[in-house]
């Protein structure tokens, strides 16, 4: 509506999880659908359609994005927001959970984001942090999401 052109590249690990579709679709001149698996839409990461995007000659002036933790926009100097999403604990920063490394800074994604530069953020670590609860939060979703576990009628 405010004369922006909008690209729009989502994923999904497959075509059971899709959300939103037709909203992404109406709000975008150009809409890519990725799952991991390629049940639906292209088959492949959001990064690789990306890349080709830029490689078939768009120019961006800004990416924002929510994951995947590691994109390409760095190498072709495209202003990039990331929205990170850590584990938040409290939501005042005391907990430390939410610790992120942005600019050889410590930032917490609870109140000092959780939007940042995306050039910035040390992905390296923030992968690690998100590793440290990894078995945890398989057991709790295992012990009480039964969501997938529902039969459709």
């Amino acid at each position: 509506k405010m004369g922006v052109e909008v690209h729009s590249v989502v994923g999904f690990r497959n075509k059971d999880l899709v959300i939103l579709e037709d909203d992404f679709k109406n709000n975008s001149d150009v809409f890519k659908l990725m799952t991991d698996d390629g049940s639906y839409g292209e088959k492949g990461l959001v990064t690789n359609a990306l890349e080709e995007l830029i490689k078939e000659g768009n120019q961006y002036d800004e990416v924002i994005t929510i994951g995947p933790l590691i994109m390409i926009t760095k190498k072709y100097d495209v202003k990039t927001i990331v929205s990170m999403n850590p584990i938040m604990i409290d939501g005042t920063g005391m907990c430390g959970g939410c610790r992120l490394t942005v600019g050889g800074e410590t930032k917490f994604a609870c109140v000092d984001g959780p939007d940042f530069d995306g050039h910035l953020v040390d992905f390296d670590e923030a992968m690690k942090r998100g590793q440290m609860y990894k078995e945890f939060e398989r057991h709790a979703y295992e012990e009480s999401c039964n969501l997938l576990n529902k039969e459709v009628k």
